[in-house]
């Protein structure tokens, strides 16, 4: 991976807004996995270690880090590559 796409992975937000604007339908599907993720909607974060990496949908993956006392989930870093699993 080069250019854009190394910048983006090291901001999540900004690769949402990127995702958002390319596919309407991914946005959505990562967007839904990201808030399931969350204890707020009932999982159990607690099970998992302090650093996780998951795969959000065919072409986007999360480094994610979770504080099991707060019960959240935080993105670290999100890679999208645009045309993987089209």
């Amino acid at each position: 991976m080069k250019g854009w796409r190394v910048w983006l992975q090291e901001q999540p937000a900004q690769t949402m807004v990127e995702i958002s604007k390319a596919d309407d339908l991914l946005f959505a599907l990562v967007t839904a996995v990201l808030v399931t993720l969350d204890d707020r909607a009932g999982s159990a974060v607690d099970e998992w270690g302090e650093l996780r990496s998951a795969v959000l949908a065919p072409s986007v993956t999360a480094e994610l880090f979770v504080n099991p006392d707060e019960r959240t989930i935080d993105v670290l870093r999100l890679v999208w590559i645009p045309g993987l699993g089209d």
